[in-house]
């Protein structure tokens, strides 16, 4: 490595500003027959670096008898007088990073860049520092190209399943496509948000931190060359200590929104593996891994200590006052391995080698010895069981497991979450009260027809027909049903639309009114206006029935029975014209697209503009979790969801 106390910084003056011009000329360079991508990023870069820094190609040495040693775009370093012209031999020690360019980037070239960054990463182990721990100086990996086929969603997906097949040394640190957005790492420790970039470490010697590290994508545009040279310049200095780079600078006034497509640990192993499922919060974990409370013998609460469970061990953090030391010191001789980490009003230990009984024993002894009292924390909520179904339901995963992970995308404050789940939950029980009466009116239907059928429920006697009549509980069940719909759709989804600032009170209203806020509505939300057109004819028909039987005593008309040979038969009352099953079974089914629909749509608008929201095609569904939509990065490639109104009924959808 050489002296960079000399080293020049880049102009920091409208740098981010500097740096998208590049990102155009780029742009425009390569859609010239004969400009390489390579050559283009190079004069991008050779601006914004200068002395000690080299931007062109090279080959390393190390590689030169046993591998591919040319890469067209690298970042190196040189000794004064030293030319850069042509093809550079350089040692690994002085290369900093290292570009896998192409013009398109395919499944092919993913593979290839991976390959060939884990190639050059191979070369180079962690250099011993002066404070005695291991200085992480392996090159930076980027696969850069200027278009893709495919989203960053997808694209992420792949890059997952290449991480599986080498360890997280070998793997590239960033992908840019620069006209849709980057991908790269970020980090989280336990208990807080994504703090921001992480940079993959090439060594095994560090204690392993509760933190989770996650495949995190930005949909940029061409700002993706600002993230890039960010982060190329935070490596820089992380490279060389001492070196002074305006990373900061580099993405200042530039959108920080992204999303996190998977995520990873360490385990005590120093080895980045997946987040196992049973460990996700979207799983449970929230709630198996409630805290114990600390008290006084008076009752006062002094603070929470929580297990965190990790690979291969687990992690100890106090919420409060209280020092962690006063917990860890009963764990035995595993706390003198314990780095502490602060946090807001908070502390967290590094993964131990512990068990949650060793934690339980811990405790134990906490409270035997200390004028202390510790008891588990109850759970601020409570789960009930509202169905018979789990995930795999449609209307389960959709309506409750989508609408909860578009809810948290949409609003960051929990103020916010909260005043939508109580309009929310007001819709689905009255939904979930309307669908579990259509199944009451099916089996009572059925259960009827099969006693009239075999003569138990009605017998010919002469002429006359004497049948054990159903009218009275299949009204019952009717109202009901007619009533819980009417609710969740009124009372329930105008409450959702207005929490989320939409005013659809006028699709309530008389044809003159709806007319007049279709209109208004237009001019901001024209998808929504038209759809509200369309639903119209239907819901029109279910809160006038709803009307017709709580002001003027509607009732459905009596069942009808006719002899067929010599047995009977039961004609189904009908309301609109269809059979009473039929009308409700429709009407449920309208109202579950309805709830769905309007509600993401609604979702989708609080979203940052740089997220959106996409529909899963009903054969690549998981069938464990069948949810229709997700959210994804708007300028990311994928599809977009557009809302427009439809008769499919809500299980082909």
């Amino acid at each position: 490595m050489q002296d960079r106390d000399m080293t020049a910084q880049p102009d920091s003056s409208d740098l981010a500003e500097r740096i998208t011009r590049g990102a155009e000329q780029i742009l425009q360079q390569t859609s010239k027959a004969g400009v390489e991508v390579s050559a283009a990023l190079n004069a991008v870069l050779s601006e914004l670096l200068t002395w000690p820094y080299c931007v062109g190609p090279v080959s390393i040495q190390e590689l030169e008898s046993v591998g591919d040693p040319i890469f067209q775009s690298a970042v190196y370093t040189r000794t004064a007088g030293e030319s850069s012209e042509g093809i550079v031999s350089v040692a690994a020690r002085n290369v900093e990073c290292v570009f896998h360019t192409a013009q398109d980037l395919t499944p092919d070239e993913l593979k290839t860049g991976y390959d060939r960054i884990g190639a050059v990463k191979s070369l180079r182990g962690p250099s011993p520092a002066a404070n005695n721990y291991p200085l992480n100086d392996t090159p930076l990996g980027v696969i850069f190209c200027v278009s893709s086929a495919t989203s960053l969603e997808t694209t992420a997906e792949s890059m997952m399943q290449l991480n599986k097949t080498a360890p997280s040394t070998k793997w590239p640190d960033m992908v840019v496509v620069m006209e849709k957005g980057t991908l790269n790492y970020a980090m989280q420790f336990e208990g807080d948000k994504i703090k921001g970039d992480f940079l993959l470490p090439n060594t095994t010697e560090f204690p392993v931190m509760p933190m989770y590290v996650h495949v995190f994508a930005r949909a940029l545009g061409l700002r993706s060359l600002n993230r890039l040279c960010s982060f190329l310049f935070l490596h820089l200095q992380t490279f060389s200590p001492g070196v002074k780079l305006p990373n900061e600078e580099a993405v200042k006034g530039i959108s920080t929104i992204g999303m996190n497509l998977g995520g990873y640990q360490f385990n005590l192993k120093r080895e980045l593996i997946p987040v196992p499922d049973e460990m996700r919060s979207d799983k449970g974990a929230g709630l198996r891994n409630l805290p114990f409370r600390i008290e006084s013998r008076a009752g006062k609460l002094l603070s929470h200590v929580q297990f965190i469970p990790w690979q291969e061990g687990g992690a100890v953090r106090i919420i409060g006052n209280m020092p962690l030391e006063s917990v860890l010191i009963f764990l035995g001789p595993v706390m003198q391995q314990a780095q502490i980490i602060q946090q807001e009003n908070a502390r967290i230990s590094s993964v131990l080698s512990i068990t949650r009984n060793d934690f339980l024993a811990a405790l134990k002894k906490f409270q035997a010895q200390s004028n202390i009292i510790v008891k588990p924390e109850q759970p601020a909520w409570i789960v009930s069981k509202i169905a018979d179904e789990g995930s795999s339901s449609s209307f389960m995963a959709r309506l409750f497991m989508t609408v909860t992970h578009l809810r948290d995308q949409s609003f960051s404050d929990k103020k916010d979450r909260d005043a939508f789940d109580k309009p929310y939950e007001t819709t689905l029980t009255a939904l979930s009260d309307a669908r579990t009466t259509v199944k009451e009116i099916h089996q009572l239907l059925k259960n009827h027809r099969a006693g009239v059928s075999s003569g138990v429920a009605a017998r010919l006697v002469g002429r006359a027909i004497h049948v054990d009549g159903v009218d009275r509980e299949l009204r019952k069940h009717t109202a009901d049903f007619v009533i819980s719909a009417a609710r969740s759709l009124k009372n329930g989804m105008q409450g959702v639309a207005k929490i989320l600032g939409l005013d659809i009170g006028f699709f309530f209203k008389d044809q003159n009114q709806f007319e007049k806020g279709l209109a208004k509505m237009s001019r901001t939300h024209p998808e929504l206006a038209d759809y509200l057109r369309a639903a119209r004819t239907w819901a029109e028909k279910l809160n006038l029935l709803r009307n017709e039987i709580e002001h003027e005593g509607w009732l459905l008309s009596r069942a009808g029975y006719r002899e067929i040979g010599d047995k009977v038969e039961m004609i189904e009352p009908e309301i609109e014209g269809q059979p009473v099953s039929q009308f409700c079974e429709q009407m449920l089914d309208r109202l579950c697209c309805f709830v769905e629909e309007v509600t993401v749509y609604g979702l989708r608008t609080k979203m940052d503009p740089l997220l959106s929201v996409t529909e899963i095609p009903l054969a690549h569904r998981d069938p464990s979790v069948p949810e229709r939509f997700r959210p994804v990065l708007s300028e990311g490639g994928s599809l977009l969801w557009k809302l427009v109104y439809h008769t499919t009924s809500f299980a082909q959808v």
